[in-house]
């Protein structure tokens, strides 16, 4: 079920991601290319955003620089540090988050994004589905944000991402796991 959503979802997004022909912060034409994948090798647990880049695995495992980059932005997020976690976005870049997707055309935009994510995280696990990555997490409220998340706290959430160049260029709220000893819903299937 989980690869006939990201299959749906891709078209979606693809559609979503047509015209446009501005400029980006990074001087690069303002159009959505999606592509496969790239990863910064390191040996480092947290990877810094951006570096060097070369291709991950389509189908393979989720790398080390991959689970970094994901970290990295939790972590900066949870902690409250707002600039370092827009530090792992590329412009442009696709959110929804329970909603259509939209795009993030500017610096400023996914600032405000992740500004209004009430919830910190940790992440429990990541898994590779196609060229995204499925990131589930258990959900904390953020460092000058007390109470914020409210009886989130302890619940477990899923992001799909696609990482690009050693940044997040998609994040696609998913649907959230089932409860531990509860089978999920057969009639969506």
């Amino acid at each position: 079920m989980m690869r006939r959503f990201a299959t749906a979802l891709f078209a979606g997004l693809l559609f979503a991601g047509c015209g446009g022909g501005g400029g980006g912060d990074d001087g690069k034409p303002d159009r959505l290319t999606l592509t496969t994948p790239k990863t910064t090798p390191s040996g480092k647990e947290r990877a810094e955003p951006g570096g060097s880049a070369t291709p991950a695995p389509p189908n393979g495992p989720v790398t080390k620089a991959e689970k970094a980059v994901i970290e990295g932005w939790t972590d900066a997020l949870r902690n409250g540090e707002i600039e370092r976690a827009v530090r792992y976005w590329r412009v442009p870049a696709i959110a929804a988050n329970g909603s259509q997707p939209f795009r993030l055309v500017t610096r400023a935009a996914i600032r405000q994004f992740n500004e209004g994510l009430t919830c910190g995280a940790k992440v429990e696990s990541v898994e590779r589905d196609q060229a995204y990555i499925l990131a589930t997490f258990e959900l904390t409220n953020r460092k000058g944000r007390p109470g914020a998340c409210g009886q989130g706290v302890g619940n477990r959430a899923r992001t799909l991402f696609l990482l690009r160049e050693g940044k997040i260029v998609q994040w696609i709220r998913a649907s959230d796991p089932p409860d531990a000893g509860e089978l999920p819903d057969s009639s969506t299937s």
